[in-house]
């Protein structure tokens, strides 16, 4: 059985838009035909649930990394999309994984059937919280100098641990006073793999608790998203099962449901 190809979600500084993008692009995945995973490993600020209208569970991560339960009974369902949701849990208790903690997760993780794992993690850096078993990151940044050079620290890390990175250039507003995609290029080194523009899509999707890529469709954010995620399933060897697919797909069709 092949193993999950696992997806850190990454930034060095806060609102940049992590989770948000984290869970669009689970939600997308999903909707290709993907088994997907969305893990919310951000235990300073845990709300990939609130984001999904889960937000009245609370377990999850924190849980099965202290031991205390197994990944198959903490995670959650998201009834729209079938999407597996391993929440964050709201604590007033400080919690950051050990190392011993972040190995026996990795390994639960290798362990599942899932074609994706998403891991939205902490803002920042340190090897407490850098899961070792990631085929990649992507870093989230705005296009400002503040977030441009806090990517760079965090691609030299990466680079240092050998873990291949891309670029997501989010709440782009093609204002003059914005750094542009030649220059964070040139910055980066590299070719930014997503673009996506400031869309007031996103706070009203938040708002009502639905991800952006369910909430509209058509607006430019989930065009974008559309296009992010197919670009991850294209370099699975995984195909997808779409939800039009198989008996089920066909007699929806059949009787018009």
């Amino acid at each position: 059985m092949a193993q999950p190809y696992t997806v850190r979600i990454s930034s060095q500084k806060g609102g940049v838009g992590k989770t948000t993008i984290s869970v669009n692009l689970a939600v997308a995945l999903k909707r290709i035909g993907h088994k997907v995973l969305i893990v919310d490993a951000d235990y300073v600020n845990p709300v990939v649930g609130f984001h999904l209208g889960l937000e009245e569970i609370n377990r999850g991560f924190r849980s099965v990394m202290l031991g205390k339960a197994k990944l198959t009974n903490s995670v959650s369902i998201h009834s729209p999309t079938g999407l597996h949701v391993l929440g964050g849990e709201m604590t007033q208790k400080m919690f950051e994984p050990n190392q011993a903690q972040i190995r026996r997760f990795d390994n639960m993780l290798k362990g599942t059937a899932y074609d994706f794992i998403i891991i939205d993690t902490p803002p920042g850096f340190s090897t407490q919280n850098f899961f070792g078993y990631s085929n990649e990151a992507a870093i989230i940044i705005t296009p400002d100098l503040q977030a441009t050079a806090s990517a760079m620290r965090l691609s030299q890390i990466f680079d240092r641990l050998h873990l291949k990175h891309n670029i997501v250039l989010n709440r782009v507003r093609s204002r003059r006073w914005e750094l542009n995609v030649g220059e964070i290029e040139e910055t980066y080194g590299s070719k930014v793999s997503a673009i996506f523009p400031e869309d007031d899509t996103v706070p009203m999707s938040i708002a009502a608790h639905i991800p952006a890529f369910l909430f509209n469709r058509r607006a430019p954010f989930s065009k974008g998203m559309e296009r992010f995620s197919r670009g991850y399933s294209l370099r699975t060897e995984v195909r997808p099962n779409p939800p039009g697919s198989g008996i089920i797909g066909w007699l929806r069709r059949v009787i018009g449901y």
